[in-house]
């Protein structure tokens, strides 16, 4: 009985007990993630547009009036130039590359125009159109200095000239080789012979080889042609200027002279320009020295 008494106070209990109930899960409210806004690509800054450098424009020496000059005396200086460089001492065959200049940009302010050797002697036999103030600026041996100092500058004015050329010194160390000479010559320069290898005329018994040979090997290597001789030293006897007569149509020497004639076609008068010649001395080289 009390068994049974004690099962029936279990289960009326068991009835009126409260329900525990598992803890609530908590409810996560999800924050959805703000889909992040790209930054903007930060806007290049352009380089700046390269203008190129302008190559230096040369202003071609303003066209001169030209006159008909001869047949007969013609006046025109004839400049002679050895070597545009720095010496390692004073040396008459050199003249510096900024008095070079000076002398060049002299000869544009009083008025000159350089011609080619040829228009002056066909001015002489024959007569022609020349400048008002013609000069002729010539160059002998052929050294190196030509092509890499004078050319330039001489480009610069608009000016050209002629290489007198020694036969066996054409590809020689220290002088100009066919390449550079032709250059000169596709600028208008001209190119002479001043002998095979630049021996005193008066003193050799090889006088053909010296002023014949000499313009035949000069033709035939650089394929320009080679009208005039400039004896070398300025030094000539009859045999010798027999012998360039009937084988040039002119030769030029050594003088002050500025009058060029007929009875000097084969000495032209040729003044040297050395390494101690300042401005005031070049002028008085020249018929004409202040602006016309």
């Amino acid at each position: 009985m009390k068994k049974l008494t004690l099962l029936i106070f279990l289960l009326l209990a068991a009835c009126t007990m409260p329900k525990v109930s598992s803890p609530p899960t908590p409810t996560q409210t999800l924050t959805a993630v703000p889909t992040p806004t790209a930054s903007p690509a930060p806007s290049a800054t352009p380089s700046p547009t390269l203008t190129p450098t302008a190559t230096p424009t040369i202003t071609p020496s303003p066209t001169p009036v030209l006159l008909f000059q001869g047949p007969g005396e013609v006046v025109c200086p004839i400049l002679l130039y050895h070597r545009i460089d720095i010496p390692p001492f004073p040396n008459e065959y050199y003249v510096r590359p900024d008095n070079f200049r000076a002398q060049m940009e002299a000869l544009r302010a009083w008025g000159y125009t350089p011609i080619p050797i040829s228009l002056l002697v066909k001015a002489i036999k024959e007569g022609a159109f020349l400048p008002a103030r013609p000069v002729v600026i010539s160059f002998d041996d052929g050294d190196i200095s030509v092509f890499t100092n004078a050319f330039p500058i001489m480009q610069e004015f608009g000016f050209t000239g002629i290489n007198y050329l020694v036969g066996n010194r054409l590809k020689a160390d220290g002088y100009m080789n066919a390449e550079q000479v032709q250059s000169l010559a596709a600028a208008g320069w001209e190119v002479g012979s001043h002998s095979m290898s630049h021996t005193d005329l008066t003193q050799t018994s090889f006088l053909w080889d010296e002023i014949v040979d000499s313009r035949t090997r000069l033709e035939r290597e650089l394929g320009l042609p080679v009208e005039t001789f400039a004896y070398p030293f300025g030094v000539e006897n009859d045999s010798a200027m027999r012998t360039v007569s009937t084988n040039y149509v002119a030769a030029v020497g050594l003088g002050a002279f500025l009058s060029q004639r007929p009875s000097n076609l084969y000495y032209l008068w040729r003044r040297p320009v050395d390494y101690g010649c300042d401005l005031e001395t070049f002028g008085k080289y020249l018929p004409w020295n202040a602006p016309p």
